[in-house]
């Protein structure tokens, strides 16, 4: 599988990876303060933003593990594609409070495809090549995400915030027309689909739990200040909606550079658990310290050490998480690791949205700050206990 006849195959797929994430997160940057302009409270807006990881932590392990019994990944990609067109396409058309919590909830439902998105991807590359198609998929995933930003700030500034909306329920449906040419190969390995103890022998995989507990709090992270609440700093530091986007673009243009080298060099050059414990305390600095951002130029600056440090740990971990599991089983491994980590993604803005309403925003980036210490120490007690084991 590993000639020229590939190449194709794997661009074809990347394509497809970036519009997946371009309908996704067009209009990531509004959720927060769009939900205060409609009058919402941090909490309700918390919420809002928390729906997205929510669906995922429910759906994403029972989907591996579907996908592993039929040994099909490709009508799941299309499906998340169409799920993410959806969302856009309704709160464009339905704009109101609920219909953001609906949308947003929808939008976790597609991003839970990416389970197979990761097993598929994989599938084009050697096994031992694990971290390094995680790179390349994380790169293609920040590409989609850097074009939607830019794109979905030109339609919010001009046009309107539900015009991003909408821009991202096109970009699904281009999606879906591009994923149609997407190939397959059909698992020959499995002949029977996992059973109970198999489903079991995966989760008590040592590698995949340590990266699903670090997991979680890179997810929290994240969504409690990148695709959260630094938005929402930015606005009350009067910042227009294509500043916003700007503020996305740098939370997602370093990935592009940084993801293929937290995949194969650092990891060669410092080793995994010290590379994670680097990306924490980097990601936990720069989420702290848009507490002490009062211009939008520190605002901006703040982000991108924000954003290295999650790329550096969000690409290793999807790697190591899979690395010392058989292919047939690689989709319910995928399944389980997505999904814990969903509770990050849901926890990160709904404590946030809790603290902000109970001691202050800055004191909540705070906190948080403090969760990226926990991860980095925590990635060096794994490292660890996985060399003695």
């Amino acid at each position: 599988m590993q000639n020229n006849a590939e190449k194709p195959r794997r661009l074809l797929f990347f394509i497809v990876v970036s519009f997946f994430w371009f309908s996704l997160y067009a209009y990531v940057p509004y959720i927060t303060p769009y939900a205060d302009y409609l009058g919402t409270s941090f909490r309700l807006a918390g919420l809002i933003a928390g729906a997205y990881g929510f669906t995922q932590m429910v759906i994403r392990f029972p989907l591996g593990i579907f996908s592993d019994k039929l040994r099909r990944r490709k009508v799941f990609v299309q499906a998340g594609m169409a799920f993410a067109a959806l969302a856009g396409f309704l709160a464009f058309f339905f704009p109101s409070p609920i219909m953001l919590l609906v949308m947003r909830g929808l939008g976790g439902v597609a991003a839970s495809a990416w389970v197979t998105f990761t097993v598929l991807g994989a599938s084009y590359y050697r096994a031992e090549e694990s971290t390094k198609v995680m790179g390349s998929m994380s790169a293609a995933n920040a590409v989609g995400r850097t074009f939607a930003l830019l794109l979905g700030g030109l339609f919010a500034q001009f046009l309107g915030i539900p015009y991003a909306f909408l821009l991202a329920g096109i970009a699904g449906v281009v999606g879906l027309v591009f994923g149609a040419g997407v190939t397959e190969q059909r698992d020959i390995v499995q002949t029977q689909p996992p059973t109970f103890k198999d489903l079991l022998d995966v989760a008590r995989n040592k590698q995949l739990l340590y990266c699903s507990v670090l997991g979680i709090l890179a997810m929290y992270i994240s969504f409690a200040t990148t695709f959260g609440f630094t938005p929402m700093a930015a606005a009350l530091l009067d910042a227009s909606w294509m500043q916003i986007a700007l503020l996305g673009v740098l939370s997602t243009g370093p990935t592009i550079f940084i993801a293929p080298l937290a995949g194969t060099v650092m990891p060669r050059k410092f080793g995994a658990s010290a590379t994670l414990a680097i990306g924490f305390v980097v990601a936990g600095a720069g989420s702290a310290l848009v507490a002490f951002s009062n211009t939008l130029v520190m605002l901006f600056v703040v982000q991108i050490l924000a954003s290295l440090g999650g790329a550096i740990v969000g690409t290793l971990l999807l790697g190591l998480c899979i690395r010392d599991i058989e292919p047939a089983r690689r989709a319910t491994a995928m399944g389980f690791f997505q999904a814990v980590y969903g509770l990050g993604m849901f926890l990160g803005p709904l404590v946030t949205g809790f603290l902000a309403d109970g001691i202050g925003l800055m004191a909540a980036f705070m906190f948080t700050g403090g969760v990226g210490l926990v991860g980095a120490v925590l990635a060096v007690i794994f490292g660890r206990i996985g060399k003695r084991g």
